[in-house]
């Protein structure tokens, strides 16, 4: 028999015991029941609500905590205290005030936090604070001690509680994301930034950090300003610092754009009226709208009807990013500032008038800092001349034709950047453009041959312009065209195919006439040169040529009538050249050998009809001509038969009103004739003797003498030329873009007008920006129809 279980009978009774109460439940009435079940739940709401809010507290803004605890009064419900929280004596005074008002059965509300609420403070410029056991000098920052919401708001916020790495860390080393924020950098990240900070935020280092910097500053000067005096007070200090920080840290693109958009915010609300009466002070910067202090500027010009003038025109060109910039714009800025204003008062001496368009002038500031969103603010009533494209589109031609006369200037000082002011260099210019000190050596030599013919050395002549070396043959050319617009005129004449002189080489220099550059060297003119080499060199054989002879040849020059003044004034020159180095006779017989006897008759006839230009012949004039009738194998014997055969010549009496300068004779009536016969006969026997001659008395052409032209490096400048338009847009689309990414928000009706001020179609336009983004960059750069918002995610991708 089994044994029987111990503790069954007690198991039993309980089991008996449930059951009854069961039965006596069963005969409670249903609505009973209910009753019940709505007497608990109200007791557990009740309960639940009196436990929520005798947990609440609130904390009003101020530090009158003391004084509105002292005076609340008890109340049937709830009341509410107001207190300040803060750090040191006040948050002690703030847990005085919980500690009583819990004593009193009081309730406190927990206001959102701020930088009043939350412990947050602002450092002033110059104090210093000590983080992570560095001690970080200079001020300029938003601290707490304790952990915050307000650090999720504002990215510069240095929350102290936060985790810094112990050991040092590069501070070139990029750590950060495009947009950082303190509160979610690495503490690697935070380790170097507080480097920088202690060092006085000057190292090199990447730009995120001097971001993250700055972000605290447009939090200050953008946010706190407008409601806070004291922080009012630190605007001038906060623009000297990022002027400070712009000459450190101004070659990184993006933050020299940002700093300099923000100064000229701060600037914008200074501006006066009739801005424009003043002269501009902004320089050229990289951005994607113009400076506001500009765009204000011109939209006084637009309601004042005042025209655009040029120093206003060259701070629009140089800073209007849909203009089209190249290389010389930027290496040679004072050239071109020079150039551009003379141009602009050539092309428009009244100035350009500004028309009154449709798009309203906003001061939109797009923050660097992602923390920060603020709203545009109307500038008066004035227009946004920057959205139109008129009269951009004419300082864009200005440029370009200005640019393209300092290319070769640029191209020089890009191979040679220490040789400014070499003569070289500036003989890429026009004389407008030269150095002061190179002008007045001009203005000097054009004083000294006003009256006389100067002869020196070629390298006399190069080393006045602090000349380095020995000048190339379009360097030569460039020269002598810089003389002659000062009507100084260059022997050899190099511009009509002389050789190129060497720097011993003799030159003359002499008063040009006005219409010397149309008169280049002509059959006549170049037989006469011969003539004279010819002579010269006759003269000269002996070893010495007398006076007698050289005033004979000077004589010869001015008895030419059939050549024009200024060829007259030139031969003297070059006559003057020939006799400090007169070419040798042996030189001359020995090109001269070639000629068939007939040709060498036809030149010693020739010289004999010269010779009896003036109607008279000297015995030393028969002299020089028996020389150079020898020197051409001739019979000297010959020359007296050439000058009878010359001087019997029959003469035309009839009058040409029309001749200027040609050889005249007596009429019977006591006037004078032009004799057209002997006129006839000269130009005639200078035609066939020029032709003789042109191979043998011709220049010989060496490489010097070939102009050197520079070979453009089609990549050697890209990089720093600046090009209107953007990701494959044209320039129109371009601009649209650039003044469309300046605020985070537009209306429907202003896009309109500024669309129509572009003569662009809106819908259309926006529709082509973002495919544009789409295919770049996959995200579109507006959402949404009125208002129409600029995608934020976009303004790194765009990179404008």
């Amino acid at each position: 028999m089994p044994r029987k279980r111990k503790g069954s009978d007690g198991g039993s009774i309980a089991l008996f015991a449930l059951m009854f109460v069961v039965a006596l439940m069963a005969q409670i009435p249903k609505y009973v029941w209910i009753t019940l079940g709505i007497m608990l739940a109200i007791g557990v709401l009740a309960w639940v609500v009196r436990r929520l809010t005798r947990k609440k507290l609130y904390i009003p803004e101020g530090n009158d905590l003391p004084a509105k605890f002292a005076g609340a009064s008890r109340r049937p419900s709830s009341p509410t205290v107001t207190v300040q929280f803060s750090t040191g004596p006040q948050e002690r005074e703030f847990h005085r005030a919980r500690v009583g008002a819990a004593r009193e059965g009081l309730n406190f509300t927990i206001p959102k936090s701020n930088t009043k609420s939350t412990g947050v403070r602002w450092l002033a410029e110059g104090e210093a604070v000590t983080v992570a056991d560095l001690q970080i000098p200079g001020g300029f920052l938003y601290l707490c001690e304790r952990a915050t919401q307000f650090g999720n708001e504002e990215p510069s916020l240095i929350d102290a509680t936060l985790r810094v790495a112990r050991s040092s860390m590069s501070l070139t080393d990029r750590q950060m994301s495009y947009w950082p924020s303190y509160n979610s950098i690495t503490p690697e990240a935070r380790r170097a930034y507080l480097q920088w900070l202690s060092g006085g935020r000057r190292q090199p280092a990447d730009a995120g950090y001097v971001f993250l910097f700055f972000y605290g500053l447009e939090r200050r000067a953008l946010i706190d300003a407008p409601v806070d005096p004291q922080a009012k007070a630190e605007l001038p200090a906060i623009k000297a610092e990022v002027h400070r920080l712009l000459d450190l840290y101004g070659d990184n693109y993006s933050f020299r754009g940002y700093a300099t958009r923000f100064l000229a915010h701060l600037d914008a609300g200074t501006v006066e009226s009739q801005s424009y009466l003043t002269e501009p002070d902004i320089t050229a910067v990289d951005g994607y709208e113009l400076p506001m202090t500009l765009r204000i500027a011109l939209g006084q010009m637009a309601v004042d009807k005042y025209p655009l003038n040029a120093s206003w025109a060259l701070t629009w060109a140089l800073t209007e990013p849909n203009i089209s910039r190249r290389t010389p714009v930027t290496r040679c800025p004072e050239q071109f500032a020079t150039l551009f204003k003379n141009e602009f008062a050539k092309r428009f001496p009244n100035g350009i008038p500004l028309t009154r368009n449709k798009t309203k002038l906003k001061t939109a500031y797009r923050p660097a800092s992602a923390g920060l969103s603020i709203p545009a603010v109307s500038v008066g009533d004035l227009p946004d001349v920057a959205a139109t494209s008129g009269t951009r589109n004419k300082l864009q031609v200005i440029v370009e034709d200005c640019s393209a006369v300092l290319d070769p200037y640029s191209r020089y000082l890009g191979r040679n950047p220490d040789a400014a002011n070499s003569l070289e260099s500036i003989l890429q210019l026009p004389i407008e453009l030269w150095p002061d000190e190179a002008k007045a050596e001009l203005e000097q030599l054009e004083q000294r041959v006003g009256g006389e013919i100067i002869c020196m050395s070629f390298g006399e002549l190069a080393g006045r312009f602090k000349s380095a070396g020995a000048l190339s043959r379009d360097k030569v050319l460039a020269l002598a065209r810089a003389l002659e617009s000062m009507r100084i005129g260059l022997e050899p004449d190099v511009l009509s195919g002389s050789r190129t002189p060497k720097a011993e080489d003799t030159i003359a220099l002499f008063a040009a006439d006005s219409d010397e550059g149309t008169l280049r060297s002509n059959d006549a003119y170049g037989a006469a040169a011969v003539t004279l080499d010819l002579a010269s060199a006759v003269a000269a054989a002996d070893g010495d040529t007398s006076l007698e002879e050289v005033k004979l040849l000077f004589s010869h020059i001015d008895s030419w009538d059939h050549l024009c003044g200024a060829h007259r004034k030139r031969l003297k020159a070059h006559l003057q050249i020939q006799l400090k180095q007169p070419p040798t006779l042996a030189s001359l017989k020995k090109k001269l050998e070639p000629l068939t006897s007939e040709a060498k008759r036809k030149i010693a006839g020739f010289l004999a009809h010269l010779a009896q230009a003036d109607g008279e012949v000297t015995p030393q004039e028969v002299k020089l001509l028996e020389r150079v009738y020898k020197s051409l194998s001739l019979d000297p014997q010959l020359v007296y038969s050439d000058l009878h055969s010359a001087a019997v010549r029959p003469l035309q009496t009839e009058p040409v009103a029309s001749m200027d300068a040609a050889p005249t004779v007596a009429s019977a009536e006591g006037g004078v004739t032009l004799d057209m016969a002997k006129i006839a006969r000269l130009q005639q026997e200078t035609a066939e003797v020029s032709a003789l001659l042109a191979n043998v008395f011709g220049e010989e052409s060496t490489a010097a003498d070939v102009p050197q032209i520079d070979v453009i490096d089609q990549g050697e400048d890209s990089s720093v030329e600046q090009f209107a338009t953007v990701h494959g847009l044209d320039v129109e689309h371009s601009a649209f873009l650039r003044l469309l990414v300046s605020r985070t928000e537009w209306s429907r009706a202003e896009l309109e007008d500024v669309a129509s001020d572009m003569e662009l179609m809106l819908d259309g336009s926006l529709e082509r920006i973002n495919d544009m983004a789409f295919e770049l960059f996959d995200i579109p750069v507006t959402e949404g129809d009125d208002p129409i918002e600029i995608n934020p995610d976009i303004l790194e991708e765009l990179a404008l």
